[in-house]
Parts: structure tokens; sequence; C-alpha cells
């Protein structure tokens, strides 16, 4: 029993303390926009019989039932093994160096623990944001349903409302799929990390694509378009309606093949399933062809900026595949899965 409080309090400690730094100090509520208040389910419907909540509620009502699973059902394991232990090993040597003023020597943090303390990261800012979209996505596919008294089965209903509702509904799959990645890891889950990206170009460019640092780069690079196209002609929009759900069919098909090894910069086991059979980075590239598709309208509003904006979020998507080529071929199923695999975005061009 003495392991299992250790463990409970460990954990309190190393994802407890940040869930409290994010609901008291302001410049979380400038990196994550829904942090105003914070309400958890369980206790919000016990205390005042409602459901409130918001995606730090949510991750703290996690927090405790995993401290109770621990409490009731964890048994005959090492701590010395948990992750929680070697990130707090890691903290706690980067905290001693830095006290001790001695930087210039390093933190003396080994292999495991680096690889922990950079999960930590990844953990600390993704999974908060994707639960936030998870939430958005949740009330977005709410909205839509119930707006229609009168389904109609007609052109400016599916424009209108069936394929928005596909879109959102696709979105909700993705980003529920990546909240459990970010939150769970276990080996029955098959998602144990075995390593994580350590360059800061990985980082960068993986960053850029999330939350205020998304924003950020959009003041620069130029605004992405909506999800649909506008011709302003009622059947080529349903063409590109077709052709945009296909495309992001494709996007979350590859999430569903990932599984709860879902989540970025990470290698949790190298996935082959899928549409990972045929390219190597499927979410990529269908994310990109349908920003190409809904930008074609908007090329004669736009002109050469949209051209430029695409452009350059390519490029980062592209930076991205590689920097993960780079980590990933580290593993030796991975340089496998590239000789059978043998194109990243397209099958039989590149």
């Amino acid at each position: 029993m003495k392991k299992n409080i250790k463990l409970i309090l460990l954990s309190l400690l190393i994802y407890g303390l940040p869930i409290f730094i994010f609901s008291v100090f302001p410049f979380s509520k400038k990196i994550y926009f829904n942090f105003e208040n914070f309400h958890d389910p369980i206790f919000s419907y016990l205390l005042y019989g409602k459901i409130q909540y918001n995606s730090l509620g949510i991750i703290f009502d996690v927090l405790l039932i995993y401290c109770l699973f621990i409490l009731l059902y964890k048994k005959d394991f090492d701590l010395e093994k948990e992750r929680v232990f070697i990130i707090f090993k890691g903290l706690k040597k980067i905290f001693k160096t830095l006290f001790s003023g001695n930087i210039r020597n390093g933190f003396d943090i080994n292999k495991e623990e680096k690889t922990s303390l950079l999960f930590y990261l990844v953990k600390l800012f993704w999974a908060p944001l994707m639960i936030i979209f998870a939430i958005e996505n949740v009330n977005g596919f709410y909205n839509l349903f119930y707006r229609y008294k009168i389904w109609n089965f007609d052109a400016q209903s599916m424009i209108n409302l069936y394929f928005p509702l596909t879109v959102t509904g696709i979105f909700v799959l993705d980003t529920l799929i990546f909240s459990v990645g970010y939150l769970l890891e276990s080996p029955k889950l098959k998602n144990v990390v075995k390593s994580v990206e350590p360059t800061t170009l990985g980082w960068v460019s993986a960053l850029a694509c999330y939350g205020p640092f998304f924003d950020t780069f959009t003041r620069f690079a130029g605004p992405l378009p909506q999800d649909f196209a506008d011709f302003k002609n009622i059947n080529l929009n349903i063409i590109a309606g077709i052709f945009t759900i296909i495309l992001f069919g494709i996007y979350v098909w590859a999430s569903v093949a990932l599984g709860f090894k879902a989540s970025n910069l990470t290698n949790r086991g190298i996935v082959t399933t899928g549409p990972y059979k045929y390219v190597r980075h499927p979410a990529y590239i269908s994310k990109n062809l349908a920003w190409i598709l809904a930008s074609i309208p908007l090329i004669s509003v736009l002109g050469i900026k949209i051209i430029i904006a695409l452009s350059i979020w390519s490029s980062v998507y592209y930076i991205r595949s590689l920097t993960e080529e780079r980590h990933l071929a580290q593993d030796p199923d991975y340089v496998e899965y590239m000789k059978k695999v043998k194109y990243m975005f397209i099958p039989g061009l590149f």
C-alpha cells in the first residue's frame, strides 16, 4: 500500500500542480481560451446536481479516477519504472542543478528521463488543447444537429447541413481519439512511449500548427480557408463538398488507425494499418489537399496571397513530416516500414 500512496502523491504533484497553475495564472488564459473557470463534471454534478465542465476539469476528473484505480486495483508494480516517477526524478535533477548554479555541466538526466520529460511537455500542451477541440466539436455537432427542424434532402440542405455535420462529426471522432491518446499511456493499450522528438525544428513545426502559435504564425503566413469551397455555384459546391468529405474521411481514417497511439511528436509503436498501408503521412496530405480545394475559388479574390499562404503551410507540414521521419527512423520497425511503404504522400508519385 505504501507504493500505491507514493504513486498517488506523485501523480497529484506532477499532474495536479499544472492543473492548479493553469487554472489560476493569467498566462494560461492567453494560451487556452476557455480557462476562465474551473469546472469538472464529477464534483459539479455531486455538489450542484448539474454537469459543468471545461478541459481542465475533465483532466482533473481523469486524474482522480486514475488515483482511485491506483489505490484499489494497481498491484505488484515497480514504482521506479512508473512514468510519473521517472518524470519526478528528471525534474528533481533539473531543479537541483538550477539551484546549485552549475548549469554548464548539464542536467545529468539519462535517456529514459529525457524521453519522459519531453512526453510530459507534450501532455501538458496538447492534452488540454485537444480536449478543448473535442468539446468545441461536440458542441458544434449538437448545434448543427438541432438547428434544423425539417431535414430536407435537397442540394441546399446538403451544403448547409449534411456536409458540415459530416465534417464536424469527423473532427469529433478525431479529437476524442487524440484526447485519449494524450491522457492515457499503458502497456495494455499498447501505446507506451518509446521516444519523443528531440529536435527544436520538430517541435517548432508541430507547435506552429496549434493554439496561440498557429494564430501568431497565421499573421505571418496568411489565413487558411474554411473547410468547404464556395464557387458561387450550387452544383460545383456539391461536387467540391463530396471531395472535401472524402479527404477529411481519409484524415480521420488515419486517426482511427493510430488509435490509442495517437499523439504528436512521439513514437508509441509503428502503425502499418488503414491508410498507412499506402502512404506514410495520410493525415497531412489529405488535410492539405482539402485546404487547396477550398482555396481555389478564393484565388480570384485574394490572388497571390492565398497561394503564398498555402505554400507556406504546405511547407510547414512537409517539414513536420521530414522531422517525424528522421525521428521515427531511429526505430528499426519504421525503417522496415519505409521499405514496404515507399511513398510519403501519394501512392506512385511521392
